[in-house]
């Protein structure tokens, strides 16, 4: 079958393409190769070819924007069968620092890419939303419960999950959203709060934690990589949203001893204010994945944290 990743070449969608290379499914990426001001391009390469060590030769890559019509009619002249679309700005910070074109990159690439999906007949599109589309909410919150979101971010990705079942509506598009929570593993890029828990462990370096944000759901990249892939194929995800998370949450000062525990380092961990930016959070209900999907995540965090760990002492190298 051939797949459209959008975004393959990043941290989640790599894990993707290479699950999909193993089940033998003709791959397309397109991805524009941003930095997002975190990476210098030398790393990024670096970390690229890492990404793609695994893929198979049926991996036919595309260097554009979702944004571009004329860059994404380019690739859909192949005329890819499903597509899942996870290329956007990866962070609710980065959105909120540049709203202008992170609400271009979210709604505007996403439509785009619903309007070609709907021109050339894809079976499926899967969007890769967020969890933050909740906004504040306790453990077990559901895929029917109310979402609040509480920054710019949460509310481009429910704006553009309702896009989706607009195209769904009146134009006939499959959608499957999955809505993933704390992704974290190997070959991620610096800024997200396991990555940066670790830079500064290993350095010693004081791990701060705000005030007021609880636990968090996180979920181990591989984990995610496949909830998103039954997303995609699973003939009862049709037209569903679906938690695609550990079911599981950890408190960041948890988070934070685990990590100077496996790094053997002598950091303090210390609270600081509270942030607007991220809400309060707790642990995802995944028995709807579970049920229609038969998703099963086997990562625990404990294991995911030392994978990644291990990972991060030889990629350094």
């Amino acid at each position: 079958m051939k797949i459209l990743v959008t975004g393959g070449e990043g941290f989640i969608g790599s894990w993707i393409v290479e699950k999909l290379c193993q089940l033998k499914h003709e791959v397309y990426t397109i991805d524009n190769h941003d930095t997002y001001g975190l990476i210098n391009n030398n790393d990024l390469q670096k970390l690229y070819r890492w990404r793609q060590r695994n893929w198979a030769d049926k991996v036919y890559k595309f260097n554009g924007t979702v944004t571009s019509k004329n860059d994404v009619l380019r690739i859909f002249q192949h005329r890819p069968e499903i597509v899942i679309h996870l290329a956007s700005y990866p962070r609710a910070k980065i959105v909120h620092q540049n709203p202008m074109l992170g609400i271009e990159n979210i709604i505007n690439g996403t439509i785009n890419l619903l309007e070609h999906s709907k021109n050339f007949g894809v079976k499926r599109f899967v969007f890769v939303s967020s969890s933050m589309i909740y906004g504040h909410f306790d453990s077990g919150v559901k895929e029917s419960d109310d979402t609040k979101p509480i920054n710019i971010y949460g509310e481009a990705k429910l704006a553009t999950e309702r896009f989706c079942k607009h195209y769904q509506k009146f134009n006939g598009v499959e959608y499957c959203v999955a809505r993933p929570s704390g992704v974290y593993g190997p070959g991620d890029i610096p800024d997200r709060v396991v990555t940066t828990f670790y830079e500064r462990a290993i350095k010693n370096e004081t791990l701060k934690i705000h005030k007021g944000i609880g636990a968090v759901d996180f979920t181990y990249v591989e984990d995610a990589a496949d909830g998103i892939i039954k997303c995609a194929l699973h003939p009862g995800a049709a037209n569903l949203s679906f938690n695609v998370a550990s079911g599981e949450a950890t408190s960041l000062r948890s988070l934070a001893e685990n990590i100077v525990s496996i790094t053997d380092s002598e950091s303090d961990i210390v609270e600081e204010g509270r942030t607007q930016m991220y809400p309060a959070r707790g642990a995802l209900d995944i028995s709807r994945a579970k049920d229609i999907l038969n998703y099963s995540p086997n990562t625990s965090l404990l294991k995911g944290l030392n994978r990644y760990h291990e990972w991060y002492q030889e990629y350094k190298i």
